[in-house]
């Protein structure tokens, strides 16, 4: 009855909890210091991703804690230092490309030169090691980029669609919804993705990719038709489909295509 006499217990101290607004985190990585754009969303756990660019981003859960979060990218840091370091070593690598006679193209993981001849009609082939462009008028290099990607795109389709057939069959023995449509764009930092309105979406480069590289990325958008977050369940599903897929990733991130 005298309970009003009672000193009030002291009150725990609240956890910082992250901001809504994206923010931005330094990071003191070995020698090297790396800027990190986080974000908040409403998944659970959190999401790293580089872009071809080099931009560091962080998907966080809202409310996490930031000294948590800090904590959790630091663990991060070799992760972080060895794609970076990755993505500069493939920058070095690729050349722009110039479309004159001669120049190395990439279809489906191999090399192939540029031969440009004037004909009757505007065509792109495959002939032997070579990648056989014949135009109507002078084959000047802004013709014979449209004409190569133009190229590129079509058979895209082509590899991709069917691609994406034979991996049907495994998904449908395990319940999966049939993909809605097939999208195929020019993306910047991924390589595919799946909507949750059942939209498959690849990016054209992979046209340059060896064959085992497209199924690998085919397949797993396909298994975000079960389950769209990258979970448990998700990767189970991947190891049925694919039991190889770690091997094809791999091969698929050395490649300078992005």
């Amino acid at each position: 009855m005298f309970g009003f006499l009672k000193p009030k217990p002291k009150p725990k101290p609240k956890k910082m909890a992250a901001p809504l607004a994206p923010m931005l985190m330094e990071l003191d990585l070995g020698q090297e210091r790396v800027s990190v754009e986080v974000g908040f969303d409403r998944f659970r756990s959190l999401r790293l991703r580089i872009r071809p660019d080099g931009t560091v981003r962080a998907r966080a859960p809202m409310g996490a804690s930031l000294a948590a979060l800090r904590e959790h990218l630091l663990s991060k840091g070799p992760w972080i230092l060895k794609h970076l370091e990755r993505l500069r070593a493939r920058r070095q690598s690729v050349p722009s490309l110039q479309y004159v006679n001669g120049e190395t193209h990439t279809f489906l993981g191999q090399d192939y030169a540029l031969v440009l001849r004037q004909g009757p009609r505007n065509l792109v082939r495959l002939a032997g090691d070579g990648l056989l462009v014949t135009t109507r008028r002078e084959p000047e290099p802004e013709l014979v980029r449209k004409l190569v990607e133009s190229w590129l795109l079509s058979q895209a389709r082509e590899v991709f669609t069917k691609t994406i057939r034979e991996l049907l069959p495994r998904m449908d023995a395990l319940g999966a919804p049939r993909p809605a449509k097939l999208n195929i764009r020019c993306m910047r930092s991924r390589w595919g993705s799946c909507s949750r309105a059942r939209a498959i979406c690849l990016n054209r480069q992979l046209i340059k990719a060896p064959l085992s590289c497209i199924e690998f990325v085919a397949a797993h958008e396909l298994c975000h038709l079960l389950h769209h977050s990258h979970d448990a369940r998700f990767y189970a599903v991947l190891d049925r489909v694919m039991p190889d897929w770690r091997a094809r990733k791999e091969l698929l991130h050395s490649l300078p295509i992005l």
